[in-house]
């Protein structure tokens, strides 16, 4: 592929625990670049395409603050989510070299990139990803300054930006920078090889986003994920068959993982762990462990019910 791809990742605090494995799927991604603005300065074996820039979040907050006229709302690290969309114009001076250029999370394992991106495909669209996990922009000016276009008769990158709450105006649709591009007849892909668990689910069960915007939640299957020498395979065990589907990555959010690898090119993925694959090959009468003892839902739900209660006494307490 002869694109060039620079993802920018501003991340501040500790990493997760399978940070390495991030790292690692990112290495065999050799197209592709990621630019990491960071304070941590713990030690991981970072790859050569993945170049890290030590700042603080107040550092990089100012730095923000200089491309706009006006106070811009920046508080709190998540914050930062909204302004995903403006980073083409923020980080300019970085991308220079680059044809495309996006954002991502660090809680993803990548497979290889290029399987699902090529050159001709990319030369199709200005935005490919709708969700703020994965997305990538063209670097051009129009589209690097498409936030700025007015929605509704209104500066909405403007409302965004004084908004000290988030609004995601990253991702989905409803006033968010998907809902603006629409609107001025820019060329946006959806995705539909990532894979996306329900993050309301113990299991894994993929969540496919619809044409209308909506979400479908598959039902529960037996299956596994393997990340074996940057491919991310999923293997799924139906009726005695083996169905496999390739993936361009997983996302993990909101799911807390035990990180147990030691053999680093070939592994399995299970709803709460990253583990070594326990068999040699996967077949009708050898299929590996799909699934351990797994509270995600129950802590998820509790975590839940205590923001709400928390909300609703601060609510009753003014």
């Amino acid at each position: 592929m002869k694109t060039k791809i620079a993802f920018i990742i501003p991340y501040f605090g500790k990493f997760n625990n399978y940070f390495q494995l991030f790292l690692n799927s990112c290495a065999v991604n050799k197209e592709v670049t990621w630019l990491l603005f960071t304070d941590n300065h713990d030690e991981y074996n970072f790859p050569d395409n993945v170049i890290v820039n030590y700042t603080s979040f107040q550092e990089l907050k100012e730095y923000i603050q200089l491309k706009f006229d006006f106070h811009i709302q920046l508080n709190y690290v998540y914050k930062l989510c909204d302004f995903r969309p403006m980073y083409g114009d923020i980080f300019a001076e970085y991308l220079q070299n680059y044809d495309f250029w996006g954002y991502c999370d660090t809680d993803l394992i990548f497979g290889k990139i290029s399987d699902f991106l090529n050159d001709e495909l990319l030369s199709n669209y200005d935005k490919v990803g709708v969700l703020g996990h994965c997305t990538l922009m063209r670097n051009s000016k129009n589209v690097n300054n498409a936030y700025r276009l007015p929605l509704n008769n209104k500066q909405r990158f403007k409302q965004v930006l004084t908004s000290n709450y988030n609004v995601s105006f990253d991702e989905e649709h409803y006033k968010s920078i998907n809902n603006l591009m629409e609107v001025y007849g820019f060329r946006i892909l959806k995705l539909n090889k990532e894979a996306n668990p329900y993050t309301k689910s113990s299991v894994f069960r993929l969540n496919h986003l619809n044409e209308d915007w909506t979400y479908k939640i598959e039902k529960p299957k037996k299956s596994v994920f393997v990340w074996d020498h940057g491919n991310l395979v999923r293997y799924i065990q139906s009726r005695q068959k083996i169905k496999t589907e390739n993936y361009m990555y997983i996302h993990f959010q909101s799911r807390k993982m035990k990180n147990i690898v030691s053999n680093f090119n070939k592994y399995k993925i299970i709803p709460n762990s990253f583990e070594n694959l326990e068999i040699e090959s996967i077949n009708n009468s050898n299929f590996p462990k799909y699934k351990h003892l797994n509270m995600h839902y129950f802590r998820l739900r509790s975590h839940n019910l205590i923001e709400k209660t928390r909300k609703f006494i601060t609510r009753s307490n003014r």
